[in-house]
C-alpha cells in the first residue's frame, strides 16, 4: 500500500544561522541605543529641576527685605533662618518663599506681651488673667439707654478692650454700675416690654411683668438680664458674670478699688471718646 501523507508537514527553518545571528546583534544595538537615550533624558531632567530650584532660591533672596542690616552685628550668630510660605499680592494660587530671621531678644529687655520679632501668637498666662481682674471700671446708668449701657458693660466684663484678649481666657475686668434704677429705654418698651420668669419651674407657673413694674420692684435685675444675654452661655460666661456689680443708687462699697469712670463711652462718638482717652492719659 502507498504511504499515507502526514496531516502536518514537518517544520522548516525560516532563517539560516547567519540570519539569526544578524537579527540578535541588531536587537542588542537597538536596546543599547534606547537605554542611552533614556539615561540622557533623565540627566537633563534632573539638571533642569536643580537649576530651577537654585534660580527660585536666588530670586527669593533678592526679593526678601533686607532685615539683616537692621539687626546689630552682635546678634548675628543667634540668627536662625527659616522659610515661611506666604501669599504674594493676593494671588492665593501662586505662593512665594521668603526668608525671615529669627532673632533672640536681648537679656536686658523685658518683653511685655507678644514678641514682634518671633512672629508667634502670644497666649495669655494665668498671671496676665489675674492682672486683668485687678482693673475696675464704673458706669453711671442715669439717663442712659439700656442696650448701649449693657453692650459696653459686656465688652468690659469679657475683656475685649484688653490687648491680650483671648476668648478662651477670662481677661475681663470688674464693672460697677450705679443708678440702675434711672436707666431708660426707647419707644414703647417702658410699658410694653415684658419680663417672664418661672416661679417653680412647673407648667403654668410662669410670671409676667412689665418693664415699669420690674423697675420699681428690682431695678438691678433689668440691667443684669440685659448684660447676661450678651455674655457667653458657658462656664466662662458664668465666671465673667460674677465680675459685674450693679447697684440701684449711687452708693457702692468699691471705692477702695478706685474704679475708672468710663461713662462717657456709652453714647459718645468714636472721635469724642478718643479725645477723652487722650486727655485722661495726659492728665
Amino acid at each position: 500500500p502507498a504511504a499515507r501523507r502526514p496531516l502536518c508537514p514537518a517544520p522548516t527553518a525560516m532563517f539560516s544561522a547567519a540570519e539569526y545571528k544578524e537579527i540578535n546583534s541588531t536587537s542588542k544595538r537597538r536596546a543599547a541605543s534606547t537605554l542611552a537615550v533614556v539615561g540622557f533624558v533623565g540627566v537633563v531632567a534632573v539638571a533642569a529641576v536643580a537649576g530651577g530650584s537654585m534660580l527660585g532660591s536666588s530670586l527669593a533672596a533678592m526679593r526678601a527685605p533686607a532685615v539683616a542690616p537692621a539687626i546689630a552685628p552682635a546678634f548675628a550668630p543667634a540668627m536662625d533662618h527659616r522659610r515661611v510660605a506666604c501669599n504674594a499680592q493676593g494671588n492665593f494660587k501662586r505662593r512665594t518663599r521668603k526668608t525671615l530671621e529669627k532673632v533672640d531678644m536681648p537679656t536686658d529687655i523685658t518683653v511685655l506681651g507678644p514678641d514682634p520679632l518671633q512672629r508667634k501668637q502670644y497666649y495669655p498666662k494665668l498671671q496676665d488673667a489675674k492682672g486683668a481682674k485687678e482693673t475696675w471700671f464704673v458706669l453711671d446708668a442715669k439717663d442712659q439707654v439700656l442696650g448701649r449701657l449693657a453692650s459696653l458693660a459686656a465688652t468690659l466684663v469679657m475683656g475685649k478692650t484688653n490687648p491680650l484678649f483671648q476668648n478662651s481666657m477670662n481677661m475681663g475686668a470688674h464693672v460697677v454700675i450705679i443708678n440702675a434704677d434711672k436707666v431708660r429705654v426707647t419707644g414703647r418698651k417702658y410699658t410694653d416690654k415684658l419680663y417672664k420668669r418661672h416661679a417653680t419651674g412647673r407648667p403654668g407657673s410662669m410670671k409676667t411683668e412689665t418693664f415699669r413694674d420690674l423697675q420699681q420692684r428690682i431695678p438691678e435685675r433689668i440691667v443684669e438680664k440685659a448684660i447676661r444675654g450678651m455674655l457667653p452661655h458657658t462656664r466662662l460666661g458664668r465666671e465673667q458674670f460674677k465680675q459685674l456689680h450693679i447697684y440701684a443708687g449711687e452708693d457702692n462699697p468699691h471705692a477702695a478699688q478706685q474704679p475708672t469712670d468710663v461713662t462717657y463711652k456709652i453714647s459718645s462718638p468714636a472721635k469724642k471718646a478718643y479725645i477723652k482717652d487722650r486727655e485722661t492719659v495726659q492728665a
